[in-house]
């Protein structure tokens, strides 16, 4: 499990520096859950192996700031019980007090299956070259990328596929 987070992190990083705009981005290269690491808005620290085995994940890449983004989080929320079957991790790079506050504001935390965290390494950032937030990536129960979205979910579509 160390060694595939490496080559991962290895992946990642080679597309930062790569000047190249024919190459692939690393989550279509490896269409598989990364090995992210996020310091939730309770301070304590949540990754991939966290994430319950057998069910479908989406991350979502987020900006607090952001007027889609909230939007965003808005329709997840009133869509929680069509989502029961699905893990939500929403991710940023931006401060912990800005995902923290974001969080707290939405009441994120009655919903156990929405995890929110800061990424300060912007792992996730570099491995799906996010170019505009939000931006999310489905997976389904093993792990295997089913759909991304660069410019916001298609919500009927999402909810057809994780069932």
């Amino acid at each position: 499990m160390k060694y595939l987070y490496i080559l991962l992190c290895a992946i990642a990083l080679s597309f930062t520096a790569n000047a190249q705009t024919d190459t692939l981005p690393a989550y279509l290269q490896v269409p598989y859950i990364p090995p992210f690491k996020i310091q939730l808005a309770d301070s304590s620290w949540y990754s991939k192996a966290n994430l319950t085995a057998k069910k479908a994940v989406l991350i979502l890449y987020f900006s607090p700031d952001c007027g889609h983004c909230q939007l965003e989080t808005e329709e997840l929320i009133t869509r929680m019980k069509e989502l029961k079957n699905l893990q939500v991790v929403m991710i940023t790079s931006k401060s912990y007090a800005d995902m923290a506050f974001f969080a707290n504001h939405y009441k994120l935390r009655r919903f156990p299956s929405v995890k929110i965290g800061s990424d300060p390494q912007r792992l996730i950032t570099n491995f799906y070259n996010v170019k505009f937030t939000p931006f999310s990536a489905l997976y389904d129960k093993k792990g295997k990328l089913l759909k991304v979205y660069e410019k916001g979910i298609d919500w009927k579509q999402l909810v057809s596929l994780i069932q």
